[in-house]
C-alpha cells in the first residue's frame, strides 16, 4: 500500500461511514497490514480493516465500498478475503459491529452466517450498535458432543 491509496482509503472511510474519528493516510498506513482493499483504474472502491483483538477473535472494521461501486459484489469479496485472512491468522470467532439501521451491512454479514449477539447504545453518536459474530473454527464432533452430552 502507498500513500495515494492509503489516502484514498481514509476518504472513503470518513465519507461512508458515521465515525466518530476521522482517519488521515498516516493512520491507515500505521495499520496497513490490517487492510485489505480492492482497486479499480487506480481508484480504491472498497476496503474493510481485519484485526486480531484476542487469541481467539478477530474484528472486521468499517467494510465500505464506494457509492459508485455498490451491488457489484465487492463488499461479499471483501468480506470473504477478511474471513480468510482471520481464518489464517488462527482466529476462532469473526465479529463485527454494525448501527442498527444499516441494513445493508447487517444483511451482508448474516447472509454469511452472522448472528447478532447483543445490542447497545453508543452514546457519542446515538447509534443503536449490533455486535455480530461467527464461528469461523468449528469444534471437533467429539468435543460437541461432549459438550452436548450425546
Amino acid at each position: 500500500m502507498d500513500q495515494n491509496y492509503a489516502g484514498q482509503i481514509a476518504v472513503l472511510l470518513n465519507t461512508r461511514n458515521q465515525l466518530v474519528k476521522n482517519y488521515n493516510a498516516k493512520d491507515i498506513l500505521g495499520a496497513r497490514a490490517r487492510f485489505l482493499f480492492e482497486v479499480r483504474d487506480d481508484q480504491v472502491v472498497g476496503c474493510v480493516e481485519v484485526k486480531k483483538v484476542q487469541w481467539y477473535q478477530a474484528e472486521v472494521n468499517h467494510l465500505t465500498v464506494h457509492e459508485e461501486y455498490c451491488r457489484r459484489g465487492i463488499a461479499q469479496a471483501l468480506l470473504t478475503s477478511a474471513t480468510a485472512r482471520a481464518i489464517r491468522d488462527r482466529a476462532r470467532i469473526l465479529q463485527c459491529t454494525i448501527r442498527d439501521n444499516n441494513k445493508e451491512s447487517t444483511g451482508l454479514f448474516v447472509k454469511n452466517g452472522f448472528l447478532r449477539t447483543a445490542l447497545f447504545l453508543y452514546p457519542d453518536t446515538g447509534n443503536n450498535v449490533g455486535v455480530y459474530q461467527k464461528v469461523i473454527s468449528p469444534p471437533e464432533a467429539a468435543a460437541l458432543s461432549v459438550a452436548t452430552g450425546q
